[in-house]
């Protein structure tokens, strides 16, 4: 064995003297020269990295002010949206987030199709290629990780985005989930951040006055629930959901009064939790979601939504998600009876004492106690509007829409003739005119109207009351989008087949 070893360290030992020998016929240099330069190098590298972090340190003690921004909070998405529309976008990263936009398709400031334009009839009968046609979304390129300096009214502000890895190495505390967001700027005091703070969260409000922003809950790191924006959409108009006027208005009044700012005032000075919760009740389809969407729309709030059926929803996980929206925004808590949560679905056990045991029919894992808990215990948010749909509200425990709990109560029912006349007008109201090329305006205007009262009239009388819901009657008028009198000449058959499907 001694042999091979000592040719193999003497066959090493050439091919280092021939590098030696190439570097210096090369360079002109001593090797050994530049090896010690490199260690040297190294040296004061490591030497000042050690000093800069030792400075850090201390200033960050002594006179920089840093704020952490959590990955889950609202203002995460505020900060990154104002750094994106001003710091970012006259520089170049070379590691960004690549992410499709779809903000466009509700622009019509960017689209090249007029507004009131209609698609002739042999327009409609082309099928559309996608994959030919022009995509209306974007790719939007957003940083992923990094820092960045920027200037806001008159001082400095570092900004770091960093991945959230194990082998991440940054200062402050690790975020689940999203990466964490870090603001750093000389000061004595945290006052300048809060004023970017505040800044980021108008400029977010402004830009997303006309859209409705949905969270719902998502598994993220270490399979913990977090809340996730899901979808942003234009807010809906109010006037677009079909129900009895008092009612609407008597909603719309109470909601207005309870978010009016000296409201929360008179709740303090009496002593009352300052909550809202309403019931929505009905049969499917009648609108109930539609309203708390349009309700959130007018009063420029967001919706969480919760479901009691998910798999993965623990009470514990359901009572922090509850405590964690935050104030002026809607709570939505759909289909509460399919939850198993009255009473009347406990079942004696088999010692057929006192005790009772939850049956397995629509069982959920949250109980009412939790539900309870959570909606006005001692940890429930304050400023919240809650909102819970049923289709069978006498199926409900009574502790549940108690007064306190559910104070408005909107019953909803299969439309009237006068509401499904106006569902007709809500959805022809831009229809295109015929035969009118040379009137006036105005005159146009008084023809279309009357048109439209006259099949609207002759549409909700062809209708059975009481029969259908408005999602059922909706669906067969989005066939006629452009063409209401073929809905008038087509409503007959359409009854007949839902006769024979029932």
């Amino acid at each position: 064995m001694r042999g091979p070893t000592l040719s193999a360290e003497l066959a090493r030992s050439g091919v280092f003297q021939s590098f030696q020998d190439l570097i210096r016929d090369t360079l002109n240099l001593d090797p050994l020269m530049l090896i010690n330069f490199g260690f040297v190098l190294i040296a004061i590298v490591t030497s000042l990295r050690s000093t800069w972090n030792t400075l850090y340190s201390y200033a960050e003690k002594t006179c920089l002010a840093t704020v952490h921004v959590k990955g889950e909070d609202v203002l995460y998405d505020d900060i990154i949206r104002w750094m994106t529309d001003h710091a970012f976008r006259h520089r170049n990263f070379l590691s960004a987030m690549a992410q499709t936009t779809n903000e466009s398709d509700n622009k019509s400031s960017k689209s090249k199709t007029p507004a009131n334009s209609r698609p002739t009839r042999s327009e409609l009968d082309t099928p559309v290629s996608y994959k030919e046609s022009d995509d209306s979304s974007a790719i939007e390129l957003k940083p992923f990780h990094g820092s960045r300096l920027f200037r806001f009214k008159g001082r400095w502000i570092y900004f770091s985005h960093t991945s959230n890895n194990p082998e991440n190495t940054a200062r402050g505390p690790q975020i689940e989930g999203k990466p964490q967001l870090t603001l750093q700027c000389l000061s004595l005091s945290l006052s300048p951040l809060k004023v970017f703070l505040d800044e980021a969260r108008a400029y977010s409000r402004k830009v997303s006055i006309s859209t409705v922003k949905i969270y719902r809950t998502k598994l993220g790191a270490r399979d913990v629930l977090r809340w996730s924006a899901v979808a942003s959409r234009p807010s809906r108009d109010i006037a677009t959901v079909i129900l009895d006027q008092e009612k609407k208005q008597t909603l719309l009044r109470d909601v207005n009064e309870y978010l009016h700012p000296h409201t929360r005032q008179w709740y303090a000075n009496h002593g009352i939790p300052y909550r809202r919760g309403y019931l929505f009740s009905g049969p499917p389809g009648t609108g109930k979601t539609s309203l708390a969407s349009a309700i959130a729309g007018v009063f420029g709030l967001d919706i969480y939504v919760l479901s009691l059926q998910d798999p993965t929803m623990t009470e514990s996980n359901f009572n922090r998600l509850f405590a964690e929206v935050p104030t002026r925004c809607v709570v939505l808590l759909e289909d509460v009876d399919a939850a198993g949560l009255n009473r009347g679905d406990l079942v004696p056990n088999k010692d057929q004492t006192q005790t009772m045991q939850p049956s397995a029919v629509n069982a959920s894992t949250i109980s009412l106690s939790a539900l309870l808990n959570a909606i006005d215990g001692v940890s429930s948010q304050e400023g919240r509007i809650l909102i819970m749909t049923t289709n069978m509200p006498q199926e409900l425990d009574r502790a549940l829409i108690r007064p306190g709990r559910v104070d408005l109560h909107i019953r909803f029912q299969l439309p009237s003739p006068a509401e499904l006349r106006e569902l007709f007008l809500s959805l022809y109201s831009d229809a295109p005119y015929k035969g009118l090329h040379d009137a006036s305006q105005e005159k146009k205007e008084m023809i279309q109207k009357e048109r439209l009262d006259g099949l609207a009239d002759t549409f909700s009388k062809s209708l059975p009351e009481n029969r259908f819901s408005v999602a059922e009657v909706q669906g067969f008028l989005l066939r006629y989008k452009q063409h209401p009198e073929e809905a008038c000449e087509n409503i007959g058959n359409w009854i007949k087949e839902m006769y024979l499907e029932n």
